[in-house]
Protein backbone atom coordinates (compact mmCIF):
# COMPACT_ATOMS: atom_id res chain seq x y z
CA UNK A 1 0.00 0.00 0.00
CA UNK A 2 1.27 3.36 -0.92
CA UNK A 3 2.46 5.95 1.45
CA UNK A 4 -0.12 8.70 -0.18
CA UNK A 5 -2.80 6.44 1.10
CA UNK A 6 -1.33 5.77 4.24
CA UNK A 7 -1.08 9.66 5.01
CA UNK A 8 -5.24 10.03 3.86
CA UNK A 9 -6.27 7.83 6.16
CA UNK A 10 -4.05 8.60 9.28
CA UNK A 11 -5.21 12.26 8.59
CA UNK A 12 -8.88 11.46 8.30
CA UNK A 13 -9.61 8.02 10.13
CA UNK A 14 -12.44 8.48 12.95
CA UNK A 15 -12.56 5.73 15.35
CA UNK A 16 -14.62 2.83 13.98
CA UNK A 17 -13.75 3.72 10.71
CA UNK A 18 -11.52 0.18 10.33
CA UNK A 19 -12.24 -2.47 12.58
CA UNK A 20 -8.29 -3.19 12.49
CA UNK A 21 -8.57 -7.40 12.76
CA UNK A 22 -5.74 -8.40 10.69
CA UNK A 23 -6.61 -12.02 9.17
CA UNK A 24 -4.09 -14.59 10.12
CA UNK A 25 -1.76 -16.76 7.48
CA UNK A 26 -4.56 -19.52 7.88
CA UNK A 27 -7.81 -17.50 7.40
CA UNK A 28 -6.05 -15.88 4.37
CA UNK A 29 -4.98 -19.65 2.62
CA UNK A 30 -8.33 -20.78 3.80
CA UNK A 31 -9.83 -17.97 1.45
CA UNK A 32 -7.70 -18.57 -1.24
CA UNK A 33 -8.14 -22.56 -1.13
CA UNK A 34 -12.20 -22.04 -0.39
CA UNK A 35 -12.39 -19.37 -3.80
CA UNK A 36 -9.74 -21.11 -5.80
CA UNK A 37 -7.65 -17.80 -6.18
CA UNK A 38 -4.63 -15.92 -4.83
CA UNK A 39 -5.66 -12.93 -3.24
CA UNK A 40 -3.45 -9.79 -4.60
CA UNK A 41 -0.65 -8.66 -2.65
CA UNK A 42 -2.00 -4.79 -2.79
CA UNK A 43 -5.18 -6.15 -1.07
CA UNK A 44 -3.73 -8.60 1.55
CA UNK A 45 -1.93 -5.62 2.67
CA UNK A 46 -4.88 -3.69 2.98
CA UNK A 47 -6.60 -6.57 5.14
CA UNK A 48 -3.42 -6.62 7.28
CA UNK A 49 -3.31 -3.41 8.16
CA UNK A 50 -7.28 -2.10 8.09
CA UNK A 51 -8.85 -5.38 7.59
CA UNK A 52 -12.36 -3.67 6.88
CA UNK A 53 -13.92 -0.44 6.43
CA UNK A 54 -12.62 2.99 5.23
CA UNK A 55 -12.95 6.90 5.26
CA UNK A 56 -15.95 9.37 5.11
CA UNK A 57 -18.41 6.09 4.60
CA UNK A 58 -16.50 3.70 2.43
CA UNK A 59 -16.61 -0.08 3.17
CA UNK A 60 -14.23 -2.36 1.74
CA UNK A 61 -14.70 -5.24 2.12
CA UNK A 62 -12.27 -7.27 4.96
CA UNK A 63 -12.23 -8.91 8.06
CA UNK A 64 -15.16 -8.42 11.05
CA UNK A 65 -15.04 -7.56 14.69
CA UNK A 66 -15.58 -11.51 15.18
CA UNK A 67 -13.27 -13.09 12.82
CA UNK A 68 -15.50 -13.00 9.80
CA UNK A 69 -14.09 -12.73 6.46
CA UNK A 70 -16.68 -10.50 4.93
CA UNK A 71 -14.97 -10.62 1.35
CA UNK A 72 -15.22 -13.93 1.36
CA UNK A 73 -18.99 -14.27 2.42
CA UNK A 74 -19.77 -11.99 -0.73
CA UNK A 75 -18.28 -13.35 -3.19
CA UNK A 76 -19.40 -16.97 -2.55
CA UNK A 77 -22.70 -15.41 -2.42
CA UNK A 78 -22.35 -13.03 -5.52
CA UNK A 79 -21.06 -16.25 -6.96
CA UNK A 80 -24.60 -17.61 -6.91
CA UNK A 81 -25.45 -14.95 -9.32
CA UNK A 82 -22.73 -15.51 -11.43
CA UNK A 83 -20.50 -13.83 -10.63
CA UNK A 84 -16.61 -15.11 -12.53
CA UNK A 85 -14.46 -17.03 -9.86
CA UNK A 86 -11.29 -14.67 -10.67
CA UNK A 87 -13.23 -11.64 -9.30
CA UNK A 88 -13.12 -10.79 -5.28
CA UNK A 89 -15.90 -8.86 -4.03
CA UNK A 90 -14.11 -6.06 -2.02
CA UNK A 91 -17.47 -3.42 -1.85
CA UNK A 92 -21.10 -3.96 -2.07
CA UNK A 93 -22.58 -0.68 -4.12
CA UNK A 94 -25.68 -2.40 -4.11
CA UNK A 95 -26.32 -2.60 -7.52
CA UNK A 96 -23.32 -3.43 -8.83
CA UNK A 97 -19.92 -4.33 -6.73
CA UNK A 98 -16.21 -3.79 -6.72
CA UNK A 99 -14.08 -6.61 -7.40
CA UNK A 100 -10.39 -7.58 -7.59
CA UNK A 101 -9.71 -9.44 -10.97
CA UNK A 102 -7.39 -12.00 -9.09
CA UNK A 103 -5.96 -12.61 -12.47
CA UNK A 104 -5.02 -9.22 -13.47
CA UNK A 105 -4.88 -7.08 -10.45
CA UNK A 106 -7.72 -4.94 -11.93
CA UNK A 107 -10.36 -3.42 -10.03
CA UNK A 108 -13.69 -3.93 -11.97
CA UNK A 109 -17.07 -3.43 -11.28
CA UNK A 110 -19.42 -6.25 -11.63
CA UNK A 111 -23.62 -6.78 -11.89
CA UNK A 112 -24.82 -9.88 -13.84
CA UNK A 113 -26.53 -7.74 -16.51
CA UNK A 114 -23.15 -5.98 -17.58
CA UNK A 115 -20.68 -8.34 -16.17
CA UNK A 116 -16.77 -6.87 -15.65
CA UNK A 117 -15.95 -3.50 -16.63
CA UNK A 118 -12.27 -2.16 -15.76
CA UNK A 119 -12.16 0.94 -13.36
CA UNK A 120 -8.67 0.90 -12.18
CA UNK A 121 -5.39 -0.68 -12.87
CA UNK A 122 -5.07 -2.26 -9.27
CA UNK A 123 -6.37 -2.36 -5.54
CA UNK A 124 -3.97 0.49 -4.29
CA UNK A 125 -5.55 3.57 -7.40
CA UNK A 126 -9.39 2.07 -6.55
CA UNK A 127 -8.22 3.21 -2.66
CA UNK A 128 -6.72 6.32 -3.26
CA UNK A 129 -10.18 7.55 -5.59
CA UNK A 130 -12.28 5.92 -3.37
CA UNK A 131 -10.65 7.56 -0.04
CA UNK A 132 -9.77 11.05 -1.72
CA UNK A 133 -13.60 11.16 -2.96
CA UNK A 134 -14.89 10.46 0.32
CA UNK A 135 -12.41 13.03 2.07
CA UNK A 136 -13.91 15.58 -0.70
CA UNK A 137 -17.53 14.65 0.34
CA UNK A 138 -16.87 15.13 4.21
Amino acid sequence: MNAQIRALIAQHEQKGDFTHVAPTEEMLASAQRLLGVTIPQQFVDYLKEYSHGGVGGVEVLGVGLTGTMLFLEATLRHRKYGLPNNLLVIENCDEWQECIDCDTGEVVSWDPIEGAIVDYPDFDTFLLDRTQDAIENL
